[in-house]
Formats: structure tokens, C-alpha cells, sequence
């Protein structure tokens, strides 16, 4: 079976089976439940069968073995086929099927553990396997879920409608093909008589499909000469690539696909999308897929998916050798394992053009539950609690490695816009003449790419009027810091920002520390940089090329553990340099002076000590009242501070 990668924050609408396996992986059924034969009553004409009827069924199977811990006997069609309801090797239930009439047959899952009522899931099928209805009883067999399925007169599911205790339809219906209607655009069309090279890159994204109904996704759908949609459903082999992936029930489905691709387009949207829903009923159709890509001169495909089962990509891997010019980023995984030990494919496969990424966490290792791999992962990117639009259309945050690969697919196409006779070949050496880094090769095999948005509005800084700072109280000597203000918000005001620094240099000054040179400048740029985060500060900070310990006035963090105020000295920052001597206040910070002081304190004695049950200074929590520096404390602010070159030593001027 294949599967998204497992830890990529899913929608919260969960598969009522799911829930029930997910309890019940480690529970014995009883032995009752092996045997028997379901012999209840059942009409004799399936197309007179309604969601009551198929309630009424279900209830006295639940409520007969209630009694007598044994499956009811009646009159019948024929006999209940029974087999084993497992989960990762473990038996959690019995499943029944039972010929209804030639047209369809319904199937009963009695899920059950060790002394409590099993629970009891009824589905009504097409003799071809489609799914009809399906009544969910709780274990004192009342009603806990109906559900139906709406077929087109071509027999495509077109939606799900839930059921209330009246069986009346309920709600929105939860689309699984909805008719396509393209947004209107300005047509590239004319533009291939002009400049053929200004068309956009078409980029696919081989996933569970995308909300096209969604503004964002509909307004980059890549179309033909004749308005089609180029994207194709290779799972259900029409021309709706809809976002939904039944992961064991096809009454409850998960979507994830428009996560992915919104994200793309947040971070590339001069690209035309090409959606795939991946053919996880028949793998063997990737080649059609490679096939279809290549036909409609898509450059690079994103792979957000795997599984374990190498066979199952087989005939993937064959294709895209044999597509050479096609670059294919694939996702590592979530499941928290060395993937060179513990495959997962397609990412282990050993392919030319094709780059397999993973989640960074803040500190340059994988992100918890991603996967790592020295040899088959090439590059770490920071994928962690990132903004995308969900397929509801709302804004969310969400986590993982199949974020990696929109990131990468979105920089590789960047990539291919500035560079059209570029092939895959080229883009994955300008990657590595970019992003080649040491410091990770315990986990992959290449580099970190901290910001992948790099390249964008260049950094602009404005120096701006000094500040008014007063004389500094406390005990002085000839020990002077300097400092390098950035201001990334302009709601962090003149008046404010004199204030901080004035009170944290005060309180400083009981270590003998005065003021330094000044320097305060504006900011201009991405927005995205006016927040904390690991990659972005690479950015922001490389393009300053400030020399004293930096203050940042920032907008937010985008830290995974975040903080208002954090400090960077040399001892936190190994493999992180640019972030040294840096110290960043957030907008919404309390007590602003004492918490810089505290900050700055961190940075200058190269200490991220804290000093707990006392009224000092470097407590865990900054206090007004909570001011104090020991003797020893201030010592090693001094010679610290001299020997990294963060105090100025007036005497040796």
C-alpha cells in the first residue's frame, strides 16, 4: 500500500475506521468472532436498499450478539464470507461479506477486543466494488455514523454526504470530482507569437491531486491549446485530479495534495501547475505518468509520497531513466528512521535526476519524525509549522518532509525560469555549487538550503539619526559595547527603541560596561525576513554585514520553540555562524530593557546559564525586580566579552 508520508500533519477529519484500528492494533478478538455464519434477513433487490434498511441490518447483528456472542442465523441469499481484519500484522476483527443480490453485496466488520462489545461497520457495495452506503454503530449499537455516496450517471464518485440520525443528508457534501471551471486569466497563449521564452515553467506535483476549485491553485492550472486541464487523476483515470485519498475507508477521506501545491505556488508563482493524483491502485501506471509529463514539457516533478515496498516502484524508476531531462524531487519521509538502513521509496532509488529532501529543524539536524539518510537524502530544508492554504482554502501551518519537496520544487523551478535551456543535469549542479555544507553530512549527503525564498527584493538598509542614550549609572570602568541596531518592524518606534537600550546599558553598568558606537539603521526587503527564523537570518544578516554584536528588532519568530527574545552567542551557533553575537526582540516582548540586558548578557559572557531562586539578572523568566549580576558573573561577562570581541577596551586606544 502506499501512503503519504505519515507525519505530515493530515486533516483532522479522521476515517472512523482509523480511529478504531488505531486503538485496536494491539488487541486479541475473541474467539466467537471467527466463526459463524451471517444469516439475516436482506432484501432481494439492492436498488430498494436504503440507509435505514442498512441500519436496521447492522443493529441486529450488533444487537443479537450482544445476547448470545455469536452471529445471528435467518433466513439468507447465501453465506457470509469470513475473513481476518488485520492491522500490521495483528488481528483486530472479522469481516463478513454477503451477496445481497447480483448487483451488489454488503460487507459487516465486526471489530472487536477482549471483553468489551465490538463494534459494528456495515457497507453496501456495487458488485464492481463501488461503495454505496455505510452505517458505523457505537458499541451499545446506536447510530455513531451513516454515510453515501453520490455516483454520476457515468458512474464517477462525485461526492460524500453524511447522514444525521434521521438518515436525511446533512451538511456540505465532501467533494471527490467536481466539475472544473477555469478561473479567468490572462491567456499565455499569445504570448508564444511574441517571446516564446516568457511562457511559464510548467511544474507537476504528483500527490493525492488539488482543490481546484481553490482561486490560488485554479489561476495556475496548466491548460492546453484547446483550455483543457493538462493535470490528469492516474487513481481514478479521468481528467479531475481532485484532492482526496481514501486512506482505508472511501467514506472518510484525508486530502493533501492542495497543502502541498499551494505551497509551491506561494514560494514559484510564475509556474503553471500540472496536478497528478498518484495511481495507487495500479503503481505500474508512473510510467504513463513520466509519460504524460514529458509529453506536456513539464520540467520538474515533486514527489511528496513513498512507501515502503520497492516493488511497487519498479516501473517508476525505469521511466524516469528513461526521461533523463525530467528532474523529480522526492520526499524522504516522516517516520523518524535512517533511511540508507531502512529504505523508503522512491527515495532510496539510486537516479541521476532525481533529489530527495527532508524537514530542518532550527539547528540544522532533521526535524522530529523526518527521515535522514547520508547517502539518500541530499539536502536538509526547513519545512516546520510553514504556512499553506489546507483544502478548506484556510490558512494553517503544517510540518514535514512532503513541505520539503514543494520548497525544493519551487527553488528548482525558480531555477529553470532564469536559466530556460538549463536541464536537470545543471540545476543539480548549481544546487550543489550553492548549497554544498559540511556541517550536515552526518544526515545527508549535500547541503542545507536554510532559505530557499533567497534572491528575492534585495535587502536594503537606511542608517538612520543616532540615539539619545544618557550617561550610564553604575560602577564604570574603560569597557565599552558597541552595537549594531536593525529595526525589521516599523511599529518598533524611535521612543521605544531609546528606552531598551538605555535601560539595558544602565543595567549592564553594575559589570563596569558603557556605552559603545552606535549604529541603527531601517530595514527593506521580503517580508518573510522581518521575522526570526534559522535560514531567513542567513539572509538578512549576510546582506547587512554589520561587525558588533547586532540588536534586531523583529517583527515575530518563526522559531520552532519560540520565544520574544533570544540570544546568539558563538557557544549556540556552531552550525549556524550567522547568527552570532546577535540578539533579536519580538514585537510583542514585555519589559523590553531588562529582557535586553538579560539577552544581551547571554551573548557577551558566551553563557546560556541561568540563575534560578535569587533577584538576578539571568533568571529564566526576566523580572523588574530581578536586576542583580554577581561579582563572578560580571567577571565573565569581561573577559568573555574582550576575548570575542564584543567590549572595547578603552585603555589600550
Amino acid at each position: 500500500m502506499i501512503s503519504r508520508n505519515n507525519s505530515d500533519l493530515w486533516s483532522t477529519r479522521t476515517s472512523i475506521y482509523h480511529l478504531i484500528y488505531t486503538i485496536l492494533v494491539n488487541v486479541t478478538v475473541p474467539l466467537p468472532l471467527m466463526f459463524g455464519l451471517l444469516l439475516i434477513p436482506v432484501s432481494a433487490n439492492s436498488a430498494a436498499w436504503k440507509a435505514q434498511q442498512l441500519m436496521d441490518f447492522t443493529a441486529k447483528a450488533c444487537l443479537f450478539w450482544e445476547e448470545t456472542a455469536e452471529l445471528a442465523t435467518g433466513a439468507t441469499i447465501g453465506p457470509a464470507e469470513i475473513s481476518r481484519i488485520e492491522v500490521r500484522g495483528k488481528q483486530i476483527g472479522v469481516k463478513h461479506r454477503v451477496p445481497v443480490d447480483h448487483q451488489s453485496y454488503l460487507e459487516l466488520d465486526v471489530i472487536g477486543r477482549v471483553g468489551q462489545q465490538p463494534q459494528f461497520v456495515s457497507t453496501l457495495y456495487r458488485a464492481g466494488g463501488d461503495p454505496l452506503l455505510l452505517v458505523s454503530l457505537s458499541s451499545d449499537c446506536s447510530l455513531r455514523a451513516a454515510r453515501k455516496i453520490i455516483y454520476t450517471e457515468r458512474g464517477h464518485a462525485l461526492n460524500i454526504v453524511s447522514l444525521d440520525e434521521n438518515f436525511v443528508a446533512t451538511g456540505e457534501p465532501e467533494w471527490l470530482n467536481p466539475s472544473l471551471i477555469f478561473a479567468e486569466r490572462d491567456s499565455p497563449e499569445s504570448l508564444i507569437q511574441s517571446n516564446a521564452e516568457l511562457l511559464p515553467i510548467r511544474v507537476g506535483m504528483v500527490d493525492s491531486g488539488v482543490n481546484y476549485q481553490i482561486p490560488l491553485i485554479n489561476l495556475h492550472l496548466a491548460r492546453d491549446s484547446n483550455y483543457r486541464l493538462i493535470g490528469y487523476d492516474f487513481w481514478d483515470m479521468d481528467g479531475l485530479p481532485y484532492d482526496a485519498h481514501p486512506l482505508r475507508s472511501d467514506f472518510f477521506v484525508q486530502r493533501h495534495g492542495t497543502r502541498t501545491a499551494s505551497l509551491l505556488l506561494r514560494e514559484a508563482p510564475g509556474i503553471e501547475l500540472v496536478p497528478y493524483r498518484y495511481p495507487r491502485p495500479d503503481m505500474s501506471r508512473m510510467q504513463a505518468l513520466v509519460e504524460h509529463a514529458d509529453n506536456h514539457r513539464v520540467a520538474i516533478l515533486g514527489m511528496p509520497l513513498g512507501s515502503n515496498r520497492a516493488e511497487e516502484w519498479k516501473v517508476f524508476e525505469q521511466a524516469a531513466r528513461a526521461h533523463p531531462d525530467i528532474l523529480f524531487i522526492a520526499s524522504a519521509g516522516n517516520n523518524g528512521r535512517d533511511i540508507d538502513d531502512q529504505p523508503v521509496y522512491p527515495a532510496a532509488l539510486d537516479l541521476d535526476n532525481m533529489l530527495v529532501v527532508t524537514s530542518a529543524d532550527d539547528f540544522l539536524f532533521p526535524a522530529e519524525r523526518t527521515n535522514w539518510g547520508k547517502k539518500s537524502v541530499d539536502y536538509l530544508i526547513p519545512a516546520e509549522k510553514i504556512a499553506l492554504i489546507d483544502y478548506s482554502g484556510e490558512e494553517i501551518k503544517a510540518s514535514g518532509s512532503s513541505y520539503a519537496v514543494s520548497r525544493m520544487t519551487a527553488l528548482a523551478a525558480k531555477l529553470k525560469m532564469a536559466h530556460r535551456q538549463w536541464t536537470a543535469a545543471d540545476i543539480l549542479a548549481e544546487l550543489r555549487k550553492r548549497y554544498s555544507n559540511n556541517s550536515v553530512l552526518d544526515w545527508v549527503s549535500t547541503g542545507y538550503i536554510g532559505d530557499p525564498l533567497a534572491g528575492g527584493r534585495p535587502v536594503q538598509l537606511k542608517l538612520l539619526p543616532d540615539l539619545n542614550i544618557g550617561r550610564i549609572k553604575g560602577n564604570l570602568t574603560a569597557l565599552k559595547l558597541p552595537l549594531d541596531i536593525l529595526i525589521l518592524d516599523p511599529r518598533w518606534n524611535y521612543q521605544r527603541i531609546e528606552q531598551t537600550v538605555q535601560k539595558a546599558y544602565d543595567i549592564l553598568g553594575q559589570c563596569g560596561i558603557t556605552i559603545g558606537d552606535i549604529s541603527i539603521h531601517s530595514f527593506e526587503g521580503e517580508d518573510y525576513l522581518r521575522d526570526l527564523s534559522t535560514g531567513g537570518s542567513r539572509t538578512l544578516l549576510e546582506a547587512a554585514s554589520m561587525t558588533n554584536l547586532r540588536v534586531v528588532f523583529a517583527r515575530d519568530t518563526r522559531m520552532l520553540n519560540p520565544f520574544t527574545g533570544e540570544a546568539f552567542g558563538l557557544g549556540n551557533t556552531r552550525k549556524r555562524p550567522w547568527l552570532s553575537n546577535s540578539v533579536w526582540l519580538m514585537l510583542d516582548i514585555e519589559d523590553t530593557g531588562f529582557a535586553l540586558a538579560h539577552e544581551l548578557y547571554h551573548v557577551i559572557s558566551n553563557s546560556g546559564e541561568h540563575v534560578e531562586g535569587s533577584e538576578n539578572l539571568m533568571q529564566s523568566r526576566t523580572d523588574v525586580d530581578n536586576l542583580a549580576l554577581t561579582t563572578q558573573q560580571c567577571q565573565r561577562a569581561q573577559v568573555n566579552g574582550l576575548a570575542n570581541k564584543l567590549l572595547q577596551d578603552n585603555r589600550t586606544q
